[in-house]
């Protein structure tokens, strides 16, 4: 049986694909509670309506060992790639103990790496602990 790993260390979220299929692309770090954790992935969560905040959340999932397994943290990692929403402007990744949160930019086609016009044409996402949330 599937359950949340315990901690979210990183998490990348991006465009990819083409203009006429974009696609999110997400990656998420994290700690598992014991080693030898399996099948480790990214769900995310089904909505009947897209959520108000403009954020898909994800939960870091993975199968425990079925024997004994040290208990110390054990790092996983996971992707995710599907079609990108249209109401979509960032990802919520959960585990047990922790969540993080990161802006998803789409880039601005007209963006010239060599205007020095000093314009602040640029987008950079963040990412945020919302432990406390």
């Amino acid at each position: 049986m599937s359950e949340l790993v315990r901690e979210i260390v990183e998490v990348a979220a991006m465009v990819g694909g083409d203009a006429d299929d974009p696609l999110l692309i997400v990656e998420a770090d994290g700690l598992a509670p014991t080693a030898g954790w399996t099948h480790v992935r990214l769900e995310p969560h089904v909505y009947i309506t897209p959520p108000d905040d403009g954020v898909q959340d994800f939960d870091l999932v993975g199968d425990r060992p079925a024997g004994s397994a040290a208990d110390a943290l054990a790092p996983v990692e996971a992707g995710w790639e599907g079609p990108l929403a249209d109401w979509l402007i960032g990802v919520r990744i959960h585990a047990a103990d922790n969540m993080i949160e990161e802006e998803v930019f789409e880039f601005d086609d007209d963006f010239d790496d060599d205007d020095d016009a000093g314009g602040g044409d640029s987008a950079e996402g963040h990412v945020r602990d919302n432990e406390d949330a």
